[in-house]
């Protein structure tokens, strides 16, 4: 492959060979096909931006690309911007590629890219600043302190780039995928203007699931293409093909003002790390450490643990959780509640307990001192301190919030569908019958 097809993106690259003359011979990867799903989380809209938003960690590089990505090896490459950042006298340059347009049809310029950092920054997210260069309608400036940091900004999901006027409820962007939502559903079609190229598959249908065990059900039964944390709920699908996709972002337990001594920063932490992480692995939590010795058992009064009702797969976390961590005198009552209403309770703090969902800042396990100072206060975001690495836990320890497990994409898929390990969905493709 040459260095131009490695720049513009191996879907742009590939697509071009499967529809030359002979592609099917050549034994290209084959277009065409729908990859069925359901998912335990509400799918009523999608913000790459939002630190908080499990959908857009499962879907949002799918339908919104930002200006670098990373490769497997760490490395940053251009994604929608022309070339990686040059040095320039008061910080870098960069240019957005030239004829970028949304699934939508919206024409993208260097103002979409101030719009879009702009937005990801009132949501908390820490970007670098940036001004518009002269006259070219393409062209940035950032302020950062080394290339590194700037594209590891930039290449963040949450720094995707998105039209003005972006709407959580129509979304557009540059992805793989045109994203349509509609009564709990959300639709992938296949984008044929995908700045780094079209998706494979036709289309992938999403629907939403009140359990776990609906979700193994229905994949059993044949009517979706992909089981969530499984290949059935009584017996293994026979033609299950095992996948391990990606973490998309973690389960977090938050202390409020009502546990009153209870919800003083490292608490959550204390009382996370004497759960034995085998008895929640079932529920799709990664990552988890063995029994600390500094563990505490819940000492505080009788309390409500609140969970975001249309999120299965966190209420039955908070669930087992509270089954865990409470004892005699010591009661945990689970109440799922509103997305609204937990989203006052968080910003107030006026809870005891409250289960959450965090996305990564980054790929895999990078930039997670910054991601759990984001879910505790923005502030304390800006101000990294660098010396936790990739331990989650231990920066929790310094947090009201501690960190449960990693989220996973992971259990069986139906065979015909390949390279859904990873999660890179414009690449998966259905081989035909």
């Amino acid at each position: 492959m040459t260095l131009a097809a490695r720049r513009v993106g191996r879907r742009l690259f590939c697509a071009a060979l499967a529809t030359s003359a002979g592609a099917g011979a050549l034994g290209r990867t084959p277009f065409g096909g729908v990859l069925r799903l359901v998912v335990p989380w509400s799918l009523e809209r999608i913000d790459p931006h939002a630190p908080d938003d499990p959908i857009a960690a499962l879907f949002g590089a799918a339908i919104a690309d930002p200006l670098y990505a990373v490769d497997p090896h760490g490395r940053a490459y251009s994604a929608l911007a022309e070339a990686l950042p040059k040095p320039v006298a008061r910080g870098f340059a960069v240019r957005l590629r030239p004829g970028l347009v949304t699934a939508r049809g919206k024409a993208l310029d260097a103002r979409d890219v101030l719009s879009s950092l702009a937005r990801a920054k009132r949501r908390g997210v820490l970007v670098p600043d940036a001004r518009l260069a002269g006259s070219d309608r393409l062209a940035l400036e950032f302020s950062a302190a080394s290339l590194e940091s700037l594209t590891d900004a930039l290449a963040s999901p949450l720094s995707a780039i998105l039209p003005r006027n972006y709407s959580p409820l129509e979304p557009d962007g540059t992805g793989a995928f045109l994203a349509e939502l509609a009564r709990g559903k959300l639709v992938l079609k296949r984008n044929a203007a995908g700045a780094r190229g079209p998706a494979y598959l036709d289309a992938l249908e999403v629907a939403t699931v009140t359990d776990l065990a609906e979700a193994l059900r229905a994949f059993e039964a044949g009517s979706v293409d992909l089981g969530w944390l499984g290949a059935g709920l009584h017996r293994a699908r026979r033609d299950a093909r095992a996948f391990r996709g990606m973490g998309y972002g973690w389960a977090v337990l938050r202390t409020g003002k009502r546990a009153g001594s209870w919800g003083a920063p490292g608490v959550a932490q204390k009382l996370l790390d004497g759960v034995d992480p085998e008895r929640l692995r079932h529920l799709g939590l990664e990552e988890l450490s063995p029994i600390a010795a500094s563990a505490i058992a819940w000492g505080g009064g009788n309390t409500q643990l609140l969970v975001a009702d249309d999120a299965p797969q966190l209420v039955l976390i908070a669930r087992a959780l509270a089954a865990l961590l409470q004892r005699p005198g010591h009661d945990i009552a689970v109440e799922p509640a509103p997305r609204s209403e937990l989203e006052k309770s968080r910003a107030s703090r006026d809870f005891g307990l409250l289960v959450d969902f965090v996305r990564g800042l980054g790929p895999g396990r990078k930039r997670i001192e910054e991601t759990f100072l984001l879910a505790e206060n923005p502030e304390l975001a800006k101000r990294p301190s660098g010396r936790f690495g990739d331990d989650a836990r231990a920066v929790c320890r310094t947090l009201s919030l501690g960190v449960i497990g990693e989220l996973w994409v992971e259990g069986a898929h139906d065979a015909a569908f390949q390279r859904l390990t990873g999660w890179q969905l414009g690449n998966v493709y259905r081989q035909p019958a």
